[in-house]
């Protein structure tokens, strides 16, 4: 008796993304560009609102799934997975690519991690990292913005490490590593923004990023000198979304 025969899934999703080409019938580099937006550890899609909003405003379809366990209690996290944090961004890919031929797929913080995995699974046009860990919780770099203002960076630091769960450090720890042994096999075209004065991660996460992907993803940094780690609700918000948009717009013109 003959046995079944099983396809990977990620192979599924990308024969349905091709035979959707197809039967457009159009290029994938002039059809319609999709934007997968993730967000980061302990946030929500807060964190990529700004961004979220002018590309919807450019005529680009975008897909912002929220993480399973993020946005909820702190008991809920607890319990969710870092395999589970993928599955939702997965899910959301598989939303978008059922409308969109070209996918980017842009990670904040954390989400830039989950970006990673996406893209050696899946077809992606574009990879784009912003304040994605290498090194993280750059505790000379908080201190300094602690003394700087501490009322107000007190109580955020002492509330969000207080929300998190330890079995969710634990989580991304663990993932952080696994995401360490996949860059290599990175040849989608990247770009990287990161803030210099990032008091959650490390700066220097960049320019390791960089030189860890493979040279075909010709992987470009910008930086910007005045925003902490909400890169995208600091003083170089507009710099930051100009820079993106951008970027898009070069590579896919309409």
């Amino acid at each position: 008796m003959c046995g079944r025969l099983l396809l990977p899934y990620s192979y599924i999703i990308w024969m349905i993304h091709q035979i959707s080409q197809y039967l457009r019938g159009r290029d994938s580099m002039s059809g319609t560009v999709g934007c997968l937006l993730i967000h980061g550890f302990a946030g929500d899609i807060n964190d990529i609102l700004p961004l979220a909003k002018k590309l919807r405003e450019a005529g680009y379809q975008v897909e912002c799934p929220t993480l399973e366990g993020h946005g909820t209690t702190r008991r809920h996290m607890a319990k969710s997975t870092r395999h589970d944090w993928l599955r939702s961004a997965e899910e959301g890919y598989k939303r978008l690519v059922m409308r969109a031929d070209t996918i980017v797929v842009i990670g904040f913080s954390m989400g830039g991690l989950l970006a990673f995995h996406l893209t050696t699974k899946y077809p992606v046009a574009l990879l784009i990292t912003i304040n994605t860990p290498y090194k993280y919780w750059d505790v000379k770099e908080a201190m300094h913005y602690l003394r700087e203002d501490f009322s107000t960076h007190s109580k955020r630091y002492i509330h969000g490490i207080g929300r998190i769960p330890f079995s969710s450090m634990l989580q991304f720890r663990r993932l952080l590593a696994e995401t360490k042994t996949l860059l290599p096999q990175i040849t989608t075209p990247y770009f990287l923004l990161q803030a210099r004065r990032d008091d959650t991660v490390h700066a220097v996460s960049a320019q390791i990023l960089a030189t860890s992907v493979d040279e075909a993803a010709s992987p470009h940094i910008s930086w910007y000198e005045n925003s902490n780690h909400m890169l995208l609700h600091g003083p170089d918000k507009e710099a930051a979304i100009a820079h993106v948009m951008t970027t898009i717009k070069k590579r896919f013109p309409s």
